[in-house]
């Protein structure tokens, strides 16, 4: 906590006598606008409460400060440089449906003797794995497997098992520990 001596303080209440806000003479000390306000609470015989205005003088201070703003404003506009706009998100949308979309090589994932459904008219419990070579655009009419599947599944059984690998527990190589090595890990205790 900072003590202020008589003269600051007497500095601060002639700027706020000269028409200064406490935000300006806090900016001016370098401290917070709650300071200047304790020091004035503090000190009322040197920061006197201000006369409240009348409704005129309240109407020509609004009409000056608008007039500032105004010409600060067209000052800025002079200033400022036209950016180039961005394009707008629907013209990007459709730049996006022009790149194609590729589908990895799925084909060698075909059950044997099972024939293939249109992507469109796969069903709810039908599996809607994509059969294609890679490189060929994706739409409605892409193979999928089309075989029946487990509620809550999206692919039947066989392709479940290609396309997801059953939890299995990291095993840690030996001397790294609990935690892989990281720095404070657990080490190996070694047995006699």
């Amino acid at each position: 906590m900072k003590y202020w001596d008589r003269q600051e303080i007497e500095a601060m209440s002639a700027m706020r006598r000269d028409g200064r806000t406490l935000t300006a003479i806090a900016g001016a000390w370098g401290v917070s606008r709650m300071v200047i306000a304790g020091i004035a609470r503090r000190n009322p015989d040197l920061f006197p409460v201000r006369q409240k205005m009348s409704a005129e003088e309240k109407a020509a201070a609004a009409a000056a400060a608008a007039a500032a703003r105004r010409s600060k404003a067209a000052k800025l506009l002079v200033k400022r440089k036209r950016k180039p706009k961005k394009p707008a998100p629907v013209a990007e949308a459709r730049l996006r449906k022009l790149i194609p979309v590729e589908a990895y090589d799925t084909q060698h994932m075909q059950l044997p003797g099972q024939p293939t459904v249109r992507f469109i008219d796969c069903g709810e419990f039908q599996c809607r794995l994509v059969l294609t070579p890679g490189g060929e655009r994706l739409g409605p009419d892409a193979p999928c497997c089309g075989r029946p599947v487990a509620e809550g599944a999206a692919y039947c059984p066989e392709h479940q098992k290609l396309m997801y690998r059953p939890y299995e527990k990291r095993k840690v190589p030996a001397g790294r520990g609990q935690w892989g090595g990281y720095a404070g890990a657990v080490t190996r205790e070694t047995s006699a």
